[in-house]
This record gives C-alpha cells, sequence and structure tokens, in this order.
C-alpha cells in the first residue's frame, strides 16, 4: 500500500509544477481542478471536520457563502458556460484543505526539494525563460523555500534582493512592489504601527480614487471595442492618470466594480453575470467573453463584485488575524522556520492585489493552498499554547 506521506508528496509536486508553469499545467493539464479537488477529498476524508483558528472557520463560511451565490446564480445567469467560467471562484476555495490538512508534511517535501530549487531559481532569476517554464509572478511564492533557517540575519536582504532581480529580469512590477513590502514588513517595529501605515495608504488612496471619479467616468463618452480613443480621453484628463496606461486602466475597472455596480454588488453579482463595461481588448475574437470573465487586475475587488460585502468582512478578518499572528508571536514563527510560509502568503497577496488570480485557475488553488498552510501553522501555536 502506497504510505500517506508518499501521496502527499506528490499532490505538492503537482502544487510545485503549478507554481512554476500554472500556463501549463493549469491550462492544459488541469491542475488547477485537481488541487480543488484533492481539497475536497480530503475534507471528505476528515469527516468534514476544520480546524477551530479564525482563519479556517472564516474559510468555511466564505465557501458556504459562495455556494449560496452558486444556486442563487442559476437563476441569474445569461448562459451555463459563462457561470461554470465564474464558478473557479468558489470550487478552487477548497484547495485551502489541502495545505490545511498536509502542512505537516511540508517540511521534510521542502528539505528534498531545496537544493533543485536553489539551482532552478539561482539561474534562471537571471536569465529570462518563457513562462511556461518560469512564470512572471508566481515563482516569488517560493523564494522563502530556498531559506533552510528562517533565523538567519541575511534572509530580509536576500528575500528583498531576490524580488527585485526578479522583478527586473522578468519586467514584474508586482515583484517590485512585493519587495517593497517586504522592506516595509521588516524594517515596522510592531503590528500597531503597521496597521496604521496601512489604514493611511488605503485612506489617501480611497480619497483620489474618489477625486479621480469624474475622469474615470470620461471612458463611457467614446468607448468602443475597435479604438483607443475614450482610454486616452481618460489618460489625458489628468496628469496622475497620465503616469501609466495600464494602471489607469485597472482604475476604470475597479470603478466599474465598485462604483458603477452599487448597490447590487453589496449582495454580489453573482456568477454568469456580466460584470465589466469597459475594458481593453486584446483579442476581437474574445470580446463576447470579457464582460463576464475578464479579471480587474485586482481579485479583491473582482470578488467584492461577485460575492459582495460579506466576502469583504471575512478576507478582512483573515488578514487581521495573520498580520496579528506575525507580529505578536514573530519569534515563535522564526524559530520553527513556518514565518516562511507567511512569506509565501503575502508573496501570493501582491499577485492577487495587481492580476487576475482568485478568479483564474492560474493562480486560485495556489492562494487558497498556501493560505490552508499558514493556518494551519496558526492552529498549531494556539493549540500548543493551550496545552503548556
Amino acid at each position: 500500500m502506497i504510505r500517506k506521506q508518499t501521496i502527499v508528496y506528490l499532490i505538492f509536486t503537482a502544487f510545485l509544477l503549478y507554481i512554476i508553469s500554472p500556463w501549463f499545467f493549469a491550462k492544459k493539464l488541469l491542475f488547477n481542478e485537481f488541487l480543488s479537488l484533492t481539497g475536497l477529498l480530503i475534507l471528505g476524508y476528515k469527516r468534514f471536520r476544520t480546524g477551530p483558528d479564525p482563519i479556517s472557520q472564516s474559510m468555511i463560511v466564505l465557501i458556504l457563502w459562495g455556494a449560496v451565490h452558486a444556486i442563487v446564480s442559476l437563476f441569474r445567469m445569461d448562459t451555463f458556460y459563462y457561470y461554470l467560467r465564474n464558478l473557479v471562484i468558489v470550487y478552487s476555495m477548497m484547495a485551502f484543505f489541502v495545505g490545511y490538512y498536509c502542512m505537516p508534511y511540508l517540511g521534510g517535501y521542502v528539505s528534498k526539494i531545496r537544493g533543485l530549487l536553489k539551482w532552478y531559481i539561482g539561474i534562471f532569476v537571471f536569465i529570462r525563460l518563457p513562462r511556461y517554464l518560469f512564470e512572471r509572478f508566481g515563482m516569488a511564492t517560493l523564494f522563502p523555500a530556498l531559506f533552510r533557517n528562517a533565523q538567519n540575519k541575511w534572509l530580509p536582504l536576500i528575500l528583498i534582493l531576490l524580488n527585485l532581480v526578479y522583478a527586473v529580469t522578468y519586467d514584474s512590477f508586482t515583484a517590485f512592489v512585493l519587495a517593497a513590502f517586504f522592506i516595509f514588513l521588516f524594517l515596522s517595529p510592531g503590528y500597531r504601527f503597521f496597521m496604521q501605515v496601512l489604514t493611511i495608504g488605503f485612506v489617501l488612496f480611497a480619497a483620489v480614487f474618489i477625486y479621480l471619479q469624474p475622469n474615470l467616468s470620461l471612458i463611457s463618452h467614446h468607448y468602443s471595442y475597435y479604438s483607443q480613443r475614450a482610454i486616452f480621453e481618460v489618460i489625458r484628463s489628468h496628469p496622475l492618470l497620465s503616469i501609466d496606461g495600464n494602471s489607469t486602466w485597472r482604475l476604470v475597472l475597479w470603478k466599474e466594480i465598485i462604483v458603477d455596480h452599487f448597490p447590487m454588488n453589496i449582495f454580489g453579482m453573482g456568477f454568469g453575470t456580466p460584470i465589466l463595461k469597459y475594458f481593453p481588448v486584446e483579442d476581437f475574437s474574445k470580446i463576447s467573453t470579457l464582460p463576464y470573465v475578464l479579471g480587474a487586475h485586482n481579485s479583491f475587488v473582482y470578488l467584492f463584485g461577485r460575492l459582495g460585502i460579506v466576502y469583504v468582512v471575512l478576507i478582512s478578518y483573515i488578514y487581521l488575524n495573520m498580520f496579528k499572528e506575525y507580529f505578536y508571536y514573530k519569534a515563535y514563527y522564526y524559530a520553527n522556520n513556518q514565518v516562511l510560509i507567511f512569506f509565501s502568503f503575502f508573496a501570493l497577496t501582491f499577485i492577487a492585489l495587481f492580476n487576475p488570480a482568485l478568479e483564474s485557475p492560474i493562480y486560485a488553488s495556489g492562494y487558497w493552498l498556501v493560505l490552508g498552510f499558514t493556518a494551519r501553522a496558526i492552529g498549531n501555536r494556539k493549540n500548543k499554547s493551550l496545552t503548556i
């Protein structure tokens, strides 16, 4: 009989390949669906018992809320095809249970593959490979696995430099911002300071976003699938919007989901319904599908549009718990190397902040699986403290 450890190692190998080359293993071999189904089977094997920690409990509520939308959307959808395309948002969450229940095997697996990862990443973080061999964003998830000892004094500097080199080699703005976040994280003296800075940053961004609403609304004046006139009118309407065209398109997409769909988005737009009216077009043959499946280049905004305010409350609660754990029990997580799991999840967070991730099979299972690792690490810490 195959040992449980061998089965878990095979699952982890599928996850590793999925992170390295999602454009092949997710698109061609459906690894996202494999990891999601595996999570469901593991949960069934555990008789649908879940952890008592706040993140696990929040995930159960989130999955149930997604199931509500899945049922309600059957009566709201335009076509079953678009419904299934959007349903990836919910079923990918099942990968969380792969991470949660298989985490005890993670250390042993990483020890076996660390040498290979060091050579592969150490060479090709400097020499650019096609995205089918070295993913442009997701490889940052694996950088923490290169470290044998999280207490190494050079870890912060090396992790930051790795992301900066990655950003330059692969022309990845996401990796650059992630490096900046790690600088902020490592320099933050504590949870209160960290959250105060994040709150101030969010309020300032929200104020600028509100201020730019009239300019962003110009997209509706001359918008056409076959012309860029409308977006250039938006870009030229304000100096801030002329800094970067891609960022301006992002703001237009976020406005559509957050502002234009209010108040319907409070409950959530569900699945199989159009969520975008104005969007960039790269492939004219896909125009009919884009209102339904094109991401907003911020998965948190997009999932708010699909799942409503319940998602925002739950995901905010998850991150607050995670940041508290990191800052209040940092010494504990550094001592057992599990702080590296936090770093990997932070990398996935920034992928989701600037790219279609949680609404896409390309990244979704990876995000939820690593969140499962993180939840189990937190749960282990809490259980240990209760038994002392």
